[in-house]
């Protein structure tokens, strides 16, 4: 199979991928040539840059020239020193030596792009440069420094915002995982790749990811699928008259036709796609097909024609340095020598698919050459070593099963859902472009009443046209009238919740203040006293003074947007606000509280919203608890959250209470001291913590207690020493 390797980022996305220039092209080339070998000036940087044009436009189809022009473009841009051409120069120099597969130098070139790109701030040249270097890393086999340069790369493109960038790095992610052998993340990238291209229109680009996610389908033997999304491709490719991508597509289409065994139907595939790739002169794609149709023949019967094309294909593959299609042959080759009973041939392909398979890291290939070795081992009599050759097969091919059927269940469910939202994105843009149809059908016919009417009574086109602004008006003014109930509606509702908090948490408060004074005008109490009193009710008044500003802020949550206010703090702040808050109710039942949350249990949220939650949950834990019992406050972490519970050893709730708390409002319940609520608090703690992406649940056994938890998201980035 063929992956449209997306060879180079800059050319995808020109759409110019290999030779075959018109002729007009080719002068304008020439005279740029001509230019380009001048000595420097310092207003060359011009000339440099469409000599770098060039040396992109021919790095496939003429490598030395290529080559060529790119050192002059670097020569130049040393005499004038101008950085952004010799970061080009040896970027363009890099893309040359991989495709010759000269990977030590390529990597030397791009390292040297990296450098002066970077020197220059040039930030899409930067991640262009890292493009190159996962494309060297990729070619050598370490997939783990590929992906690490690709998604360096990808960072900036996102910076950037450059759209097409950004798909072409999510493509390039997703070769490389394929060839890792991780499918499932070849999928997820080459789907993110394709969906901006969808957006964009970007139909080569779009026809390459369709192959790509084709290829990926038929490494899980998915093949109606496959054979969907290759036909996708064909399609497109077809439609811009894009011979590489047709060829690639006609080769793939009968891969899997070979592997359902539809021979008959296979082979005018591999006939069609060998006519491209030797028109092209693909010496890649030459190879693989020499590879099909050597397995073609051995599957209909022709093991001496098979050999002969699977040595075609090893010589193939040798001169276009592709080990991935070099090991494929061996393979193939060794399985006909075993099949053939010359098991001293087989064995020496098998040790050299073997090596191959090794050099890019391939289990799905190394252990292909493992059993072909293992077969021709015990065909030689080295029974020893066939049976440990064939144990080693069996741990590779049952790791691969395993890994198999996860990632076939994944990739299937991952293309499953981006059909779905293609499929939903679609019926958008028809119901769209049919209600845009029937507006235009409505305005003609709006238009030739119009015209009719005119020609008949301008008197009565004028009375006419006067009703239709009066009618437009009036839903104008309608609409208007609908918002401003709908608002009124909204204001009642915050009206209700408001007065409720305030009948909820400001009636103790305001009636020791009250009593306080009811105390000092009736002369119940002497001035020295009242004066001892003074710093408690001051204290009483701040802590209602903060708690209205609380309050206040939770009414304007609720009808503006509270984001901006997230910040991170820590949890042992607010408990230890609303602890001595509530000191005075603590004593009045001689209940004692064991605060454990320390200042490692970090959160980001709203503090002020956290405390409105704590509050609630805090005084309904008091009101519920027996006299002369304790409350416990405790945090734990959890993945990605911090949890803070409250724990009350009081009446409980029955199982029918404890379902009805989140679900709307409902009645209060007397305390154990007969204080009373609203019953609204946990509506509103409910409301809050989901606000900040938190929940909010209880647990309670009736006559044993009740426990409140709730978490917030915690802030990984900073670390408290508790």
């Amino acid at each position: 199979m063929k992956n449209l390797s997306l060879f180079i980022v800059f050319c995808l996305i020109s759409g110019h991928c290999f030779a075959g220039k018109h002729d007009g092209e080719i002068d304008s080339l020439r005279l740029l040539l001509r230019q380009s070998t001048k000595p420097a000036g310092l207003s060359d940087s011009v000339n440099i840059n469409r000599t770098i044009e060039l040396a992109d436009e021919f790095y496939e189809s003429a490598p030395d020239s290529s080559t060529f022009y790119a050192k002059v473009a670097l020569a130049n841009s040393q005499k004038i020193n101008y950085i952004k051409g010799i970061a080009a120069g040896n970027r363009v120099l890099g893309l040359v030596n991989s495709f010759k597969g000269n990977y030590s130098v390529a990597k030397l070139n791009y390292q040297q792009s990296l450098a002066y790109y970077t020197k220059a701030k040039d930030e899409l040249g930067v991640s262009d440069a890292l493009i190159g270097l996962g494309r060297v890393e990729d070619f050598l086999g370490n997939y783990d420094s590929a992906i690490k340069y690709y998604n360096q790369s990808l960072a900036i493109r996102k910076k950037l915002n450059n759209q097409i960038k950004i798909a072409d790095s999510y493509a390039m992610l997703g070769i490389t995982y394929d060839n890792k052998g991780d499918l499932t993340k070849a999928l997820e990238n080459y789907f993110e790749s394709l969906s901006i291209d969808l957006k964009l229109d970007n139909q080569l680009s779009a026809a390459d990811n369709y192959c790509n996610i084709g290829v990926v389908m038929q490494h899980l033997e998915l093949y109606p699928k496959a054979l969907e999304y290759f036909n996708k491709a064909n399609k497109l490719w077809l439609r811009l008259d894009d011979k590489q991508g047709i060829s690639t597509a006609y080769q793939n289409i009968g891969e899997v036709l070979l592997a359902q065994k539809k021979y008959t139907e296979a082979y005018p595939y591999f006939a069609k796609a060998s006519a491209l790739y030797h028109q092209l002169g693909d010496e890649e794609g030459i190879g693989l097909i020499y590879y099909n149709i050597g397995i073609y023949n051995y599957y209909t019967g022709k093991p001496d024609s098979a050999a002969f094309y699977l040595n075609k294909s090893i010589v193939s593959s040798k001169k276009s340095g592709i080990t991935y299609n070099l090991a494929n042959a061996y393979i193939s080759m060794a399985l006909v020598k075993n099949l053939e009973k010359n098991f001293a041939d087989a064995y020496k392909y098998a040790l050299l698919a073997k090596q191959s398979a090794d050099k890019i890291k391939s289990l799905n290939l190394r252990a292909d050459a493992t059993l072909q070795l293992s077969n021709a081992l015990a065909g030689l009599n080295r029974f020893k070593e066939a049976y440990e050759t064939h144990s080693s097969y069996l741990l590779m091919h049952d790791s691969l099963k395993n890994d198999e059927s996860v990632q076939k269940l994944a990739s299937y469910n991952q293309a499953m859902q981006f059909e779905d939202s293609q499929r939903k994105m679609a019926r958008k843009e028809a119901m769209l472009i049919d209600k845009l149809s029937q507006q235009q059908r409505t305005n003609i016919i709006y238009g030739i009443i119009i015209v009719v009417m005119t020609t008949v009574l301008v008197f009565y086109y004028n009375a006419k046209r006067k009703q239709l602004k009066a009618n437009a008006l009036l839903a104008e003014k309608n609409k208007e009238v609908l918002e401003q109930a709908d608002k009124l509606n909204d204001l009642n509702h915050l009206k209700d919740r408001l007065i409720a908090i305030l009948a909820h948490d400001l009636r103790a408060p305001l009636s020791t203040l009250r009593s306080a004074f009811s105390l000092l005008i009736s002369k119940d109490v002497s001035d020295e006293e009242f004066v001892q009193m003074v710093p408690v009710v001051f204290k009483k008044l701040e802590h209602t003074s903060d708690f209205l500003d609380t309050l206040l802020f939770w009414i304007n949550s609720q009808v503006d947007d509270i984001n901006e206010t997230v910040r991170s703090f820590c949890l042992c702040e607010v408990i230890k606000e609303e602890l001595e808050l509530l000191d005075d109710q603590f004593r009045k039942k001689n209940i004692t509280y064991v605060n454990a949350v320390d200042k490692g249990h970090v959160v980001l949220a709203d503090p002020k919203s956290i405390r409105i939650v704590v509050h609630n949950l805090l005084t309904n834990a008091i009101k519920f608890s027996h006299p002369d019992s304790a409350i416990e406050i405790n945090a734990k972490q959890v993945p990605d959250c911090i949890e803070l519970i409250i724990k009350d050893h009081g009446v409980g709730m029955s199982t029918e209470q404890l379902n009805r708390l989140f679900a709307g409002k409902v009645s209060s319940q007397a305390g154990t001291l007969n204080e009373v609520g609203t019953g609204m608090g946990l509506i509103f703690c409910k409301d809050l913590v989901e606000k900040y992406r938190g929940s909010i649940k209880a647990t309670s056994i009736a006559g044993q207690g009740s426990e409140f938890s709730f978490t917030l998201p915690k802030d990984n980035e900073i670390k408290l020493q508790a």
